[in-house]
């Protein structure tokens, strides 16, 4: 069986997308699958990856975070015959669109709807509707999304809940722990509990409501926001203004960040809205056995990873009391602290990449198997 996948980022570079779709193809070609990657790059080549083939084609032009190139048409014309099946991994509207006129069977991997880009959107619909035609199917990450995507009505019985993995080796790098900024490596000698997040700092992270927990949460307990972004200044602002200087801290970027949650205590995703899909680093976040925090936004995968009062608490969005109750409960109660902690190590193994592999190779073999 050969397997193309159409992606954005090439490796090294890794999003949340590229960190499963990189183990997810390491993975298959362990199993005997030739699986290999189309994505967009600096420049045009081809090289191997963790035993995946991939073909960077160099990107000519962005449109609203979509990019454009000629030469992954190109290159897409010329090695496509190589293949049984094309795994579109979305949003990708170039990808999506070749994808429409390949006379082989498509699978579409629906990470997100396309929500920000409203006017792009309206324009590029009908293609996407042909997109969605011509799946054979659509691997969603999570029921919440699949049930509530406006973009997939018409289109849900050909879902496939699937939610995304990761390889547990990379996380078994203690040199992770040797990366660790400064302010967080202080508050570990202090002996304070530490409650973490990690994610860029844009509005729908929901970062200033986790910061205006600080002022209810216990006073031996820190939050720490790890990530950079264009709310960097605005949040470090309102911590300022709010004097939660000695409760809140951001480390801006970071360039490994197993460390982090291996050391802190509780991991929290504060996020407001639905383009909070799925929150790859949840599942990172359960292979270490922190107890969970997430918030409950109407679609988003977060609460199919965290699931509430088993490995941590699901609370309302938008809401700092909410957060910082809950974040007070956990750590008070040594009890309740510890039944999360182990309930998230088994929670983990739903989400290893050989249990999510091989549903994607019996999907796979379903999809060849079809008349």
């Amino acid at each position: 069986m050969r397997v193309l996948h159409l992606g954005k980022l090439c490796p090294p570079k890794e999003g949340g997308i590229e960190v499963f779709s990189y183990d997810l193809l390491e993975y298959l070609n362990s199993k005997g699958i030739r699986a290999d990657l189309l994505c967009f790059g600096d420049k045009t080549f081809k090289e191997n990856y963790k035993g995946f083939d991939f073909y960077s084609c160099k990107m000519n032009i962005k449109i609203n975070s979509a990019p454009l190139s000629w030469d992954f048409i190109k290159t897409f014309k010329e090695i496509e015959k190589k293949y049984d099946l094309i795994h579109v991994h979305s949003p990708n509207p170039l990808a999506e669109f070749i994808s429409i006129f390949s006379d082989k069977k498509v699978v579409a991997h629906w990470h997100s709807d396309i929500v920000k880009q409203k006017l792009t959107y309206f324009l590029y619909k009908p293609f996407q509707q042909m997109y969605l035609k011509k799946a054979d199917k659509i691997i969603c990450t999570s029921p919440q999304y699949l049930n509530t995507s406006k973009q997939l009505e018409g289109f849900r019985d050909k879902g496939a809940i699937i939610p995304l993995g990761l390889n547990p080796r990379k996380f078994e790098d203690n040199q992770n722990d040797k990366n660790l900024k400064e302010e967080f490596e202080k508050l570990k000698n202090e002996g304070k509990k530490i409650v973490l997040s990690i994610g860029r700092l844009v509005e729908y992270k929901g970062f200033e409501y986790l910061v205006e927990a600080g002022k209810y949460i216990n006073d031996n307990t820190a939050i720490v926001i790890v990530g950079g972004g264009p709310l960097f200044h605005v949040l470090k602002e309102k911590v300022k203004n709010l004097e939660l200087e000695d409760k809140v801290f951001l480390t801006g970027r970071a360039d490994t960040i197993n460390g982090y949650i291996k050391n802190c205590d509780i991991f929290c995703l504060p996020s407001i809205t639905r383009n909070e899909a799925f929150g790859l680093v949840l599942v990172e976040a359960l292979y270490f056995g922190k107890p969970l925090i997430t918030t409950d936004v109407y679609g988003s995968g977060m609460n199919y990873v965290n699931q509430n009062g088993i490995t941590g608490f699901v609370v309302p969005p938008r809401n700092p009391i909410a957060l910082a109750e809950a974040i007070n409960k956990i750590l008070g109660d040594a009890n309740l602290y510890n039944n999360f902690s182990q309930n998230a190590k088994e929670r983990f193994k739903e989400f290893e990449i050989s249990n999510i592999g091989n549903r994607i190779i019996d999907l796979y073999k379903e999809i060849l198997n079809r008349p």
